[in-house]
């Protein structure tokens, strides 16, 4: 059953307690340091850290790993590089190049690894305008590296497309707490403009009815918006709260919360 109260354009009526506070939830490591893998154009492999489950990583890729269809024309090249990443049963694609002042550049591309990723594979290609397509992919095996659990225990709370909830496991005080939310739960406020997601979702929560955190718990990915799997250090107390809001840059607005009675789970 939706449980999405209110939907409106431009204004609307709140059907969910406004954040008392700003301050932010926490984010996992995608709010402070990534682990960087670094592919060399001598083809070595390397990360500056541990892969770890929720957190974030930054792919930096020499383009001269690559030589193959590249190409210009009136003056301007017209090719550039990407990054495959595959994690479970998804692949992601990546730009790791743009064109700046005729001349294709790096980029570092960065993505967050899913609660639940145990192993990522990469592989690059090269393509140029004229459907030429080089491949970097360690001779078609990939370049896999091992994702490791979150160190600190805690429950992932998920709320899922088909408007269903569960905990995985029991939440205690001091627990990073994985709030995974399907952006497909609440997208009546979905669109994109110039191949960019216009829209998010927030999520807010709090302890015992005390002061109200906000976090995002969703991202872009181009056009698309996917869940962000940020985390909330619990804090002592008996009851920990969440709902969510959707908004985009046309002023829709959508809640999701539980009827007004927000979504709560005891604290041990």
């Amino acid at each position: 059953m939706n449980r999405c109260l209110a939907t409106a354009l431009v204004t609307f009526a709140a059907c969910a307690q406004a954040p008392e506070s700003d301050s932010s939830g926490a984010g996992g490591k995608a709010d402070a340091s990534s682990t960087r893998l670094t592919f060399s154009e001598d083809f070595s492999e390397s990360a500056d850290g541990q892969l770890v489950a929720g957190s974030a990583i930054k792919i930096s890729y020499d383009l001269d790993r690559i030589t193959d269809c590249r190409g210009s024309t009136n003056g301007s090249e017209v090719w550039g590089t990407t990054a495959f990443v595959k994690i479970g049963g998804t692949t992601k694609e990546l730009a790791l190049s743009r064109l700046q002042g005729g001349r294709v550049v790096p980029v570092e591309a960065e993505l967050a690894l899913p609660s639940t990723a145990t192993k990522i594979e990469l592989w690059f290609t090269n393509t140029n305008r004229w459907g030429c397509v080089a491949h970097d992919s360690n001779d078609s095996a990939n370049y896999a590296f091992e994702v490791s659990p979150r160190n600190s225990g805690g429950s992932v709370l998920a709320f899922d497309a088909d408007w269903s909830e569960s905990q995985s496991d029991t939440i205690r005080s001091g627990d990073d707490v994985v709030v995974h939310y399907a952006p497909q739960r609440l997208a009546t406020c979905a669109g994109s403009s110039g191949g960019r997601a216009a829209w998010g979702i927030t999520g807010y929560w709090q302890v015992d009815g005390g002061a109200v955190h906000t976090l995002m718990v969703s991202r872009a990915e181009g056009s698309e918006l996917v869940a962000a799997d940020p985390t909330i250090t619990v804090p002592r107390g008996r009851t920990l709260s969440l709902w969510f809001e959707a908004t985009s840059v046309w002023g829709c607005h959508a809640y999701d919360s539980d009827f007004g009675a927000n979504y709560t789970y005891s604290i041990e």
